[in-house]
């Protein structure tokens, strides 16, 4: 029947993972879940002995001969480089800016340049009304005067100067002088001269002239604009001879891992008495060495799966969320040795290593974050053991993975700890390598690649963290929230097309929540599963009693075998709906579990009142129970907060006797047996339940009517009545 067909989820939702899992074996060896850990902690084990082992070869140096590879330093070492100090006082010299004095002279130059060019024209103006007849223009004369006297300017300029009268010419001389005047009062270099030459044009565009006189003005007072600041030799010589004397001598420091010469470099006495001092022309690994790098890695490996399986049961119960965990070990030891051998002079603190502890605590728990970090610190110490790292770099990515799970909750909080990173990464870097005798000045560097670590694992971890939530189809708190917003599409159509079921799947997030952090579970996944459980009513919201407001229910005029069917069917249309939205698949979950198997008990006993043979099978839910504590929790919360609806004068017993009426009613039924909870659990649901219920659907007092008249005392002035 179509009714009764279950909805699969769509395909599209289904993560890479499940789908590479379809392909392990149903049965064998392999199908045992134990062995498939062995296996998974073996493949582990044997992918990350690999970078850890391979240490590098035994260190052959010639002085004057290339190096045959990139030498790093296994312990500190510091001396003075000369070279380094004349050439940082050099670059401190140079980097000084020029000093500039003030010419003074410039404004009253131009200004009379400016001016004299306007005074040559009206006098030439009116000296050549006065020789030429009244029927001839002036402007030919003009014009040959202003050519002689300013031969340079263009002759546009000249054109517009002679064809200008007296009046005009003043009042472009005065706005002449005061543009030239207001530019020059500025200081600038050289440099700085065809910007304020481009706001002087920009500023005469805005002048009340037509545009040849202000092409006219804006030319004669561009070129008459000089820099008014120029240089002082003496005094920039001086300044850049300061700078030089005040340059520290450079002491080069080697830290562990640190490199000492470069693949390729001509190798001088100074790095071969370096590598010597450091005992490293005689390093090479041995198959001893290279086997206990092996155990240790082992020994690792499975404290973090023991330490797992003893307090985290249900992350060990997943394949899934075990291969979450072994990704970001893999991947991020992978990731560091990668960077190491392929750029080895990278700080090792600019490496985002507290990134796979932020994802295992978004992807997972914060108790599987505190895992990796130990697990990436214990790694970084094992990569010192082969040249990788140092222990003032671990040092900084232990407590850097500490602070990343301490302040990680959801996306929104990865502002705050890459800040956290920021300046833990740049505080302990800086301490560290203080406290090992560096100079504060290459501390400072160091601090500085230690907050850019913590910035990119912040960065990294945001823009990561979607593509394993694709890979593994995990939903994490980061999706949950997006999807409890009231303007999600699904909610917003649930809100205007049933009100009724809306408010009620709001009351029960409410219940389901508070449950779900009195006993442990996903708070927001009980949330966020309590708003889209009853999303399935959207296709029918009239034959559901909330959202009928006094209209005529349907039901009455409709068989109760039909009705049941049109109620159940909520469960599969809203699987339907969630997968056109693609909600993650524990919502799906929590949609499909939230009636179980129930019994709709009200249409199954008024089938029953006829002659017609009822079949209880054909009056339960058509879906499956609940597997997860938070599932529970929604079933429990719909039908507690349903049934107190209908107690009449409610009181807090009332109220306590409907809920444990329900949750019995569940239990007797079956459908708790695979979610999960203790008894204790189901105690601490009731109790919750009832207090929430209680503080919503308590006995209100009945207001007396407004009386129609006022006392003819209401505003008397005797105090009120004190008995």
């Amino acid at each position: 029947m179509q009714l009764t067909r279950r909805a699969r989820p769509n395909a599209a939702m289904a993560s890479l993972l499940d789908r590479l899992t379809r392909l392990a074996p149903s049965r064998g060896p392999l199908a045992s879940p134990l062995l498939q850990r062995v296996v998974l902690g073996i493949l582990v084990v044997a992918v990350t002995a690999f970078p850890l082992v391979v240490q590098t070869p035994p260190i052959d140096l010639v002085e004057g001969a290339p190096a045959p590879r990139t030498i790093r330093a296994n312990r500190l070492v510091q001396f003075v480089d000369e070279e380094a100090t004349a050439r940082a006082r050099d670059e401190a010299a140079a980097a000084v800016e020029p000093v500039t004095s003030h010419d003074q002279t410039v404004l009253p130059d131009a200004r009379s340049e400016v001016t004299g060019f306007f005074e040559t024209a009206i006098a030439a103006r009116v000296a050549a009304r006065e020789a030429t007849p009244t029927a001839e223009s002036p402007e030919p004369a003009v014009f040959e005067q202003l050519k002689t006297q300013y031969p340079d300017t263009p002759d546009v300029y000249l054109q517009t100067a002679s064809q200008m009268d007296v009046s005009a010419l003043q009042t472009a001389r005065n706005s002449a002088e005061q543009l030239v005047t207001t530019v020059l009062s500025r200081r600038f270099t050289a440099d700085e001269l065809p910007a304020v030459t481009e706001q002087m044009r920009e500023s005469t565009n805005r002048m009340a002239y037509v545009q040849p006189v202000r092409e006219l003005i804006a030319g004669i007072v561009g070129a008459a604009l000089k820099p008014t600041l120029t240089p002082d030799e003496a005094a920039t010589s001086a300044a850049r001879e300061a700078a030089s004397d005040n340059v520290s001598t450079v002491v080069i420091v080697k830290q562990a891992g640190e490199n000492i010469v470069f693949e390729g470099e001509i190798v001088t006495a100074e790095d071969i008495e370096i590598v010597r001092s450091l005992g490293l022309l005689e390093q090479g690994g041995s198959g001893i060495s290279f086997l206990a790098l092996v155990a240790m890695c082992a020994v690792m490996v499975v404290a973090a799966g023991g330490y797992i399986w003893r307090y985290d049961q249900q992350v060990w119960d997943s394949l899934r969320d075990l291969s979450i965990l072994a990704t970001l070990f893999v991947g991020m030891l992978w990731a560091t040795r990668l960077v190491l051998w392929w750029r080895p002079e990278v700080s090792v603190y600019l490496l985002p290593v507290p990134l796979a502890a932020m994802l295992a605590t978004l992807l997972l728990t914060a108790r599987e974050g505190m895992v990796i970090a130990v697990l990436t610190t214990l790694a970084a110490i094992l990569l010192g053991f082969s040249g990788g790292a140092d222990s003032v770099g671990t040092l900084v990515w232990a407590i850097a993975g500490v602070v990343a799970v301490a302040f990680m909750t959801d996306r929104r909080a990865l502002f705050y700890v890459g800040a956290s990173l920021v300046v833990s990464g740049a505080s302990i870097a800086w301490l560290t390598t203080v406290a090992s005798g560096v100079p504060v000045s290459d501390a400072n560097t160091v601090a500085l690649y230690g907050a850019i670590g913590g910035l990119l694992s912040a960065v990294l971890g945001y823009g990561l963290l979607p593509f394993f939530e694709y890979l593994f189809g995990v939903t994490t708190d980061v999706r949950l929230l997006e999807l409890g917003n009231p303007t999600q599409p699904l909610l917003r159509e649930l809100m205007v097309k049933a009100p009724g079921t809306y408010s009620h799947s709001v009351m029960t997030g409410n219940l389901a929540e508070t449950a779900a952090e009195a006993i442990g579970a996903r708070p927001l996944l009980a949330r966020v599963g309590s708003y889209y459980h009853d999303v399935g009513k959207l296709r029918r919201p009239g034959f559901f009693i909330e959202n009928q407001a006094g209209a005529a229910n349907p039901h009455d005029s409709t068989a109760p075998s039909l009705s049941a069917l049109i109620i159940t069917a909520h469960v599969r249309e809203g699987l339907e709906l969630a997968a056109k939205h693609r909600l993650p698949q524990e919502v799906m979950d929590i949609i499909r579990q939230h009636h179980g198997t129930s019994l709709v008990s009200y249409f199954y006993q008024k089938a029953s009142e006829g002659d017609t043979p009822v079949y209880e099978t054909d009056f339960r839910y058509d879906g499956q129970k609940p597997q997860s504590p938070e599932a529970a929790l929604v079933m429990l919360a719909d039908a507690a907060e349903a049934i107190v609806r209908t107690v009449r004068k409610p009181t807090q017993s009332r109220i306590e006797a409907s809920v444990r009426k329900v949750v019995d009613a569940k239990v007797a039924d079956g459908q708790l047996d695979d979610a999960r909870l203790t008894l204790g659990d189901i105690e601490t649901i009731v109790r919750v339940y009832t207090r929430m219920l209680s503080a919503v659907y308590h006995p209100r007092i009945e207001y007396p009517d407004q009386p129609s008249r006022r006392p003819a005392h209401e505003h008397s002035d005797h105090e009120p009545s004190r008995s």
